[in-house]
C-alpha cells in the first residue's frame, strides 16, 4: 500500500523509494505504454547504473520531483542490472538513496544561472541560514555514523543525479551547494539519466527541451508522489526531519496520488518483466571490465551472444524483438 496518509505530516519522504504495491500481480501499463519506452527507460537506468558502479558510489541523492521515479527505478532494477561483485571481488552494495530538492528556478535569482553574462553560478550567495539547515538535515545520527563523522556524507562518495540534462545548471547548483556544505565528503559527482535535447528559437532566443521523461509536466505536480516545496507545511509537520529540511525537502500531497501511484507500480512490473525473461536487456553502453558484455546479455537475458545478434538482426521494430525474445525463451 502506498505510503502516503491523507493528512502527510508523518510521511518519510525518503521512504517511498521502497516498492510499496497495493497489487502484487502483473500490472498493466498506462504510463510506460510501449515496449519501446520500456526498453529505452531500460537501457537509460542500466547506464546509470554503471556510472554508479564505475565511481563507488555509496550516497546517490535524486533531485525531486522528476528525478524520484528514476530513483525508483535504480532502486527495482539494481539486483538484476548490476553485477554481484566487484573487481577486487568485494560485494557490490547498491548505493543508499536520498532526495533534494533543489532546482535553478528556487535558487536561480539568488546563485545565478549559466546563461548570466556575469558571474554563472556563484554558491557563496547562498544564505548562511539555508546552508545551516542542509546540514543539519544530514547531521550524524547516533547509533548509525561513526564517532568521527560531521555528516551523513563523511567520507562518502556522493552522486547527485539529475533526470534530464538540458542547461545543466539544475544538477551544477546542487553539486555546488552540496561541496560547499559537505567538504567532509569524499567525492561529489554529477549524473544525468537522460541528455534533452534543446531546440533554439533564432527569434525569440527561446530554448525549449525536444526530449523529456513521460512522467514531466509543467503544468502538472501530481505523478511523481511528492509536490512542490511548502516551507509552511513542512514547518508544522510532525516530522523534525521534515520541518528541519523545509527549504531542501518536497512536501506529500494532502490526498494520494493516484498517478505517482501507477507510475510507480509500471516501475516494479519493468523490473519483474526483466527478471522473467518478458523484456530484452540491451547494454547500454561498456561495463567492461567487471562483466563482459557476452556474459552480461547471457546472464540477464539467459540467451547466448550468438541468439542475441540473431534476434537482433531478424526483428524490425523492438516490439517485434520482444515478441520474438519471450517465444524463444519460452
Amino acid at each position: 500500500m502506498e505510503l502516503l496518509p491523507s493528512s502527510g505530516d508523518n510521511y518519510d519522504i525518503e521512504s517511498s523509494v521502497t516498492p510499496e504495491n497495493e497489487n502484487k500481480n502483473e500490472n498493466k501499463y498506462e504510463v510506460l505504454t510501449t515496449p519501446e519506452l520500456r526498453a529505452e527507460y531500460l537501457r537509460l537506468t542500466d547506464g546509470l547504473i554503471c556510472q554508479m558502479v564505475d565511481k563507488g558510489t555509496d550516497v546517490a541523492i535524486f533531485l525531486d520531483k522528476s528525478a524520484r521515479p528514476v530513483a525508483w527505478m535504480v532502486n527495482e532494477l539494481w539486483d538484476v542490472l548490476a553485477p554481484s561483485r566487484d573487481l577486487s571481488g568485494e560485494p557490490l552494495k547498491k548505493p543508499e538513496i536520498k532526495f533534494l530538492n533543489i532546482d535553478r528556478e528556487q535558487w536561480g535569482a539568488i546563485l545565478g544561472r549559466s546563461e548570466d553574462e556575469v558571474g554563472g553560478i556563484n554558491v557563496d550567495n547562498l544564505p548562511p541560514k539555508r546552508l545551516e539547515e542542509l546540514r543539519d538535515l544530514y547531521a550524524p545520527i547516533k547509533g548509525h555514523s561513526d564517532k568521527e563523522d560531521q555528516s551523513l556524507l563523511s567520507g562518502k562518495n556522493v552522486m547527485v543525479v539529475d533526470e534530464v540534462r538540458v542547461s545543466g545548471d539544475t544538477a551544477e547548483m546542487a553539486h555546488k551547494i552540496l561541496a560547499k556544505a559537505f567538504p567532509d565528503a569524499k567525492h561529489i559527482s554529477k549524473a544525468y539519466w537522460m541528455d534533452g535535447g534543446v531546440k533554439g528559437n533564432d527569434r525569440t532566443g527561446v530554448r525549449t527541451n525536444t526530449q523529456l521523461p513521460v512522467w514531466y509536466s509543467d503544468r502538472e505536480t501530481t505523478g511523481r508522489l511528492v509536490g512542490n516545496r511548502d516551507t509552511s507545511r513542512s514547518g508544522a509537520s510532525n516530522s523534525s526531519r521534515q520541518r528541519t529540511g523545509k527549504y531542501w525537502l518536497s512536501a506529500p500531497f494532502r490526498e494520494p496520488d493516484l498517478k505517482g501511484r501507477q507510475l510507480k507500480r509500471e516501475v516494479y512490473q519493468l523490473a519483474e518483466d526483466l527478471r522473467n525473461h518478458k523484456l530484452l536487456y540491451m547494454p547500454s553502453g561498456s561495463w567492461e571490465p567487471i562483466e563482459p558484455v557476452d556474459d552480461r546479455i547471457e546472464r540477464i537475458n539467459g540467451i547466448g551472444i550468438e541468439q542475441y545478434i540473431d534476434l537482433r538482426r531478424k526483428s524490425s521494430s523492438i516490439g517485434e524483438l520482444v515478441t520474438n525474445y519471450t517465444t524463444l525463451i519460452k
